[in-house]
């Protein structure tokens, strides 16, 4: 029942920062992606110096090396210019469902000349056309939406999952404690293999 409690409030407590904060929550998923390039190429590059000290041999430095060092290095630019990536994603973004979009127009227009294209299947390449460029021209403010759904749904999980605890606990205390009995077999129920 506790840990069921302590999800619920966490998961509610998430919500809540994510909804009223998005912007951080944003620059630290950025941070969090500079960690998992990091972590990996140091680990690699520490791997690489031990196995050199290791056998006594000289190792060339070769491409997984360098990738290891590019790793860490993209990896610290993250961490420390989060704002600046974030600008540079969501544009990127923009760019990607413009491009989609328009494409899929394109092609359905194109289609025509073969069959006949009925006018509902236009509305969800304009609906992601117009989203990317929503985003280029609003491109922080568009960062923050998925965060904020994102909160508004731990939030709303939080209370549900607090509220089947307490209703839970309430039926529970309802119920006798059942006393288990273990029915082990009698002597003249074995049966012996002969």
């Amino acid at each position: 029942m506790a840990y069921s409690l302590l999800r619920g409030v966490t998961a509610l407590l998430i919500g809540v920062l994510l909804v009223f904060w998005p912007q951080s929550a944003v620059l630290y998923l950025i941070m969090v992606l500079g960690c998992l390039f990091l972590i990996p190429g140091l680990f690699s590059l520490l791997a690489y110096y031990r196995h050199k000290s290791a056998d006594g041999a000289s190792h060339r430095f070769g491409w997984s090396q360098v990738l290891s060092v590019g790793s860490i290095l993209f990896g610290l630019c993250l961490i420390v210019r989060p704002m600046f990536f974030e600008a540079i994603l969501m544009y990127a973004l923009g760019i990607i469902l413009t491009y989609a979009g328009l494409s899929e127009i394109i092609h359905l227009v194109s289609a025509r000349q073969w069959v006949r294209v009925p006018g509902g299947f236009y509305v969800t390449p304009v609906l992601v056309m117009l989203v990317g460029i929503f985003i280029l021209f609003n491109p922080i403010e568009s960062a923050n939406v998925p965060f904020i759904i994102l909160g508004i749904g731990c939030m709303v999980y939080g209370l549900s999952d607090m509220v089947n605890v307490i209703k839970f606990r309430r039926r529970n205390s309802d119920v006798e404690e059942v006393q288990v009995v273990i029915d082990e077999p009698k002597e003249e129920e074995i049966l012996v293999d002969g």
